[in-house]
């Protein structure tokens, strides 16, 4: 029997957590043969024992179980230097090893609320063939707290259930939300590592398949998306998250060629803001300035290097000059959006 959903967990030294995420996958309700693959990034804490418990507990127990694959992910050898890229080079292992129709990707330290969620988005899918993913509200919960104080995810109040949203809307309205509450048709012939590798993260997984179609939405918050002082996010320095976020629009442009223009239009505004408030050496943490200096271009450069030529320094006010007279005269044709990025990169 072969699986027509894979639920893919990923996680490193979560073993309790892990527990948890797992009691609430191994409830679903499902109507269709499914697998669950947990790829477990060196982890040291009792991970292997615990799952070889799910292993004896579940298969050929639960119904409609097909296995529960147990794989080995070492992020070391794509030599990350971001959590993000760890994350990312551990969500590729789990790729690799699905084998459904369609597949969800959840956190080990994420949980799901309710036993029938995954079958309301393959169900969607089913029936709308056309689609490329199915999307559903995140619950956002801070660690520790009681699931009264979670919060629901504010994508659009007004998407109803339902609704299928042309990718072209997931972009120009932002509509994309927490990436984990998708369910994606699965196309086993693209060769994720070739494409992306260690940067198979959750925002690239998504924008992938937006190449596909059009997705359909679910309006239920069952995903909680839980919430840590020491996240990837919280550990940026200020500088750190104005270059990021600035430079993702450059970022997915190059990742995701489909939408370039797309994505350089709706982030016009954040190159701004990031040539203006970072225009001198920016007070970047050594891991992310380490995550730049790898990439090709002007602007990467720029960042990473202690002192400006003066080349260096009218090029880069000429690249905010072009960009404010883009913005205030709405010039986004392709043809500027070209001139744009070769300013910054070429």
């Amino acid at each position: 029997m072969s699986p027509v959903l894979s639920i893919l967990i990923i996680t490193h030294n979560q073993r309790d957590l892990l527990r948890r995420c797992f009691k609430s996958v191994i409830a679903q309700e499902l109507e269709i043969p499914f697998e669950i693959v947990i790829s477990d990034d060196r982890s040291s804490d009792g991970t292997d024992e615990l799952v070889r418990g799910f292993q004896l507990e579940f298969e050929g127990k639960k119904r409609n179980l097909t296995c529960i694959k147990y794989v080995h992910c070492n992020s070391d050898e794509c030599s990350p230097l971001t959590v993000s890229e760890r994350c990312g080079w551990n969500k590729l292992t789990a790729y690799n090893n699905a084998e459904g129709k369609y597949f969800v990707n959840i956190d080990a330290d994420d949980y799901l609320l309710s036993t029938d969620i995954y079958q309301l988005q393959v169900d969607a899918l089913e029936s709308h063939p056309e689609c490329s993913m199915c999307m559903q509200r995140a619950l956002i919960l801070n660690d520790g707290d009681e699931i009264e104080k979670g919060v629901v995810e504010i994508v659009n109040p007004e998407l109803s259930n339902g609704r299928v949203i042309l990718p072209i809307d997931i972009i120009k309205e932002d509509l994309r939300g927490v990436n984990p509450t998708y369910m994606f048709r699965r196309h086993p012939q693209d060769d994720m590592d070739t494409l992306y590798g260690k940067e198979y993260d959750d925002t690239i997984i998504t924008y992938h398949h937006l190449q596909y179609g059009p997705v359909i939405f679910i309006d239920r918050a069952d995903y909680v998306w839980v919430q840590y002082p020491k996240s990837i996010s919280h550990n940026m320095t200020s500088d750190d998250s104005t270059i990021l976020y600035g430079l993702l629009p450059l970022h997915h442009a190059k990742l995701i060629p489909a939408f370039k223009y797309l994505f350089l239009r709706q982030g016009l505004s954040d190159l701004i803001h990031m040539l203006k408030w970072a225009a001198k050496y920016p007070n970047l943490s050594k891991q992310y300035r380490d995550y730049i200096s790898k990439k090709e271009g002007f602007i990467y450069k720029y960042y990473t290097e202690e002192n400006h030529s003066l080349f260096s320094e009218i090029r880069y006010n000429l690249s905010r000059a072009l960009l404010l007279v883009m913005k205030k005269f709405n010039l986004t044709g392709q043809t500027w959006l070209d001139l744009a990025e070769s300013f910054l990169l070429a």
